[in-house]
This record gives structure tokens, C-alpha cells and sequence, in this order.
């Protein structure tokens, strides 16, 4: 008999858009919003004696499914489901002899090509543990979250081909000891510069995907999402006022380089340490003037646009970690 404790979320890469996979990873998703999308269809005509919409002029019509993974960073196992999130990826590469391996993953401009099959094991109220699975899985959103009293976080948005019930549950399988990054090891730095005045920081990548390429083919199966409009890469830092330094960078109006880095205090080897590195080469802070309170130290919000310079990626995500693949 299973439980609500014996819920969980599992991935694994496709061959093919669309085609379902065997999960072979379980990450833990912290909520569950996997929702079917569904349009209906009625038709509405002068008849004698029609009390409202008649049954067999009204149709369910299945237009796939949406869901959003939301988990805490680990030091591993990020890889395989970060390859196919941005649009580019570079695989693990050994760090002089060492059992460190760096892995990178950038935005580009066609998007994230490649497609996932997601599981949700879901338990009824009768003790029966229930499959939900979601093929055809691309991403279209990302985010990133640093906050006090918090682990980095990491959101995923997909739009999935279709939700069906009829392929069978994987065995959940977890990446074995691997831990989450705490606030206390984040820092974040300015155009290269450690600045210590931050208490929050969060970036959001909307990626541009067309998701509703559907056609006149005698079903409802949609084509594959692709770029079709301009990614909106922004961001936001949270900070004391401590000087007229962050103040200064909103109202100049100069692009800067802004990075959220996240390194554990225990090594892999050497010098090689567990982290997650998100570089933003060419950010334009939007705001804002301080705010001064009575009951709390002067604060300031710099929300910024992520840019792109033409020579570096809009977006870098850089993991060091034991993985030596994704």
C-alpha cells in the first residue's frame, strides 16, 4: 500500500519528440502543477425543442499538458535535466586528473531542441500509487532563486505533448549523496567585483517557444515548441543601501556583468569545489531609488534585463561537480 510519503517525479531524455521514454532518474520535485490542457468544442444551432447544448454536439478536444519542476539545487545530478533547458550544453570535462568535472549549459538563439519524458507517481486516498506521465516535454521557462534562509532554487517550466495513464511506473532512482547549496554559500558579484550588501537574487528566463503548433492533420498532435519570439532574460537583486554604488549603475545606464555563485566549503579534490555558477555578462539595472522605513534599514530593489553583448551567451550556467555525464 503506498502512501502520500511514496509520491515522485522522474525524467529521462527522449529519442524522439513525443515518443515516452523509461524514466531513469528521480529528482525532488518540491510541488506537483502537471496539468492536462483541454479545449472544448460545441456547436449551436436552431432546432425545435433545444433546452441548452446538446451532448453529441459537444467535444473534448486534448491539447497536452503544462508543468513546472521546482527543486532545490544539488552539487549533483543537475546535468540531465539542465542540457536541454537552454538551448546550449557543453559535457562534464575532467578537471586536471581529479574526480571534478565541469559541465556548462548557455542560451542561444534557436532554444532548447531536445525533449523529456516526465513521471508523476501520484497516491490515491485507496493506497494505490497512480502514473501519470508526460512525454514530450520542453522546456519554455527557467529560473533561478537565492534568498535568506534558503536553498538556491531552481524552476522549470515544460510544455508537454500529451499526459497519459498508460505507460507503467519506473522504479524511482535518486543520485545518491548529494546535497543542496544554502544561502551561506552564495555570493554575488558586479562587473567582476564580490558586493555584500545582497539579500536576494533571482533570475527568470522566458525562452520564446512557440508551444501551440498544431495542424490540419486529422488529429490533435502538436508539432515540436520552437523559438518564435525574442526570450525576455531578466532578473532582480535585492539589497541594503549601502552606498550610492547600486544606485549609480541604475541611473548611468552602462550594461554590467552580474554573476550568482553558489560554492561548497568541502572540496572534490584539491581545489576543485562543488558549485553552481550563473553568469550574466551584459545586464542593464532598471530601478530603483532607495526606500527609506522606520522600522528597517534603507533597502533598494535592482531589477535588470539580461542582454545580449555578441560575443558571450546572454546566460551561463556552470556546475562543478563529480558527474561525469549528464
Amino acid at each position: 500500500m503506498a502512501s502520500i510519503f511514496d509520491q515522485a517525479l522522474q525524467v529521462a531524455v527522449e529519442s524522439t519528440y513525443g515518443t515516452a521514454v523509461s524514466p531513469t532518474r528521480a529528482y525532488e520535485g518540491q510541488s506537483d502543477d502537471w496539468q492536462r490542457d483541454v479545449e472544448f468544442i460545441s456547436s449551436q444551432g436552431f432546432r425545435d425543442g433545444m433546452q441548452t447544448t446538446r451532448s453529441d454536439r459537444y467535444d473534448l478536444v486534448s491539447l497536452g499538458a503544462t508543468g513546472t519542476v521546482q527543486l532545490d539545487f544539488l552539487n549533483k545530478g543537475m546535468g540531465l535535466i539542465l542540457q536541454h533547458a537552454l538551448g546550449a550544453s557543453v559535457a562534464p570535462a575532467q578537471q586536471g586528473g581529479t574526480a571534478a568535472y565541469l559541465a556548462s549549459f548557455s542560451t542561444n538563439d534557436t532554444g532548447p531542441a531536445g525533449s523529456y519524458t516526465w513521471q508523476m507517481l501520484r497516491t490515491d486516498t485507496g493506497g494505490t500509487s497512480r502514473c501519470f506521465t508526460y512525454e514530450g516535454c520542453v522546456a519554455t521557462n527557467l529560473s533561478f532563486e537565492a534568498a535568506l534562509g534558503s536553498n538556491v532554487n531552481m524552476s522549470i517550466t515544460y510544455d508537454a505533448e500529451t499526459e497519459q495513464t498508460s505507460t507503467g511506473a519506473a522504479t524511482p532512482s535518486y543520485v545518491a549523496s548529494s546535497t543542496p547549496f544554502p544561502f551561506t554559500t552564495v555570493a554575488i558579484e558586479i562587473d567582476d567585483s564580490a558586493v555584500t550588501n545582497v539579500t536576494g537574487a533571482s533570475i527568470d528566463l522566458d525562452l520564446g517557444m512557440k508551444t501551440d503548433r498544431r495542424f490540419l492533420q486529422g488529429s490533435a498532435t502538436k508539432g515540436q515548441p520552437q523559438r518564435a519570439s525574442v526570450p525576455a532574460y531578466s532578473g532582480n537583486l535585492t539589497a541594503e543601501f549601502s552606498s550610492l554604488a547600486d544606485y549609480n549603475n541604475f541611473v548611468a545606464g552602462a550594461s554590467h556583468k552580474v554573476e550568482i555563485i553558489a560554492t561548497q566549503g568541502t572540496a572534490i579534490s584539491g581545489s576543485y569545489y562543488p558549485y553552481v555558477h550563473i553568469t550574466c555578462p551584459a545586464v542593464r539595472f532598471e530601478g530603483s531609488s532607495p526606500v527609506a522605513s522606520l522600522d528597517d534599514l534603507t533597502t533598494i530593489e535592482l531589477p535588470f534585463t539580461i542582454l545580449d553583448n555578441r560575443s558571450d551567451a546572454a546566460v551561463t550556467v556552470a556546475t562543478m561537480s563529480t558527474d561525469t555525464s549528464f
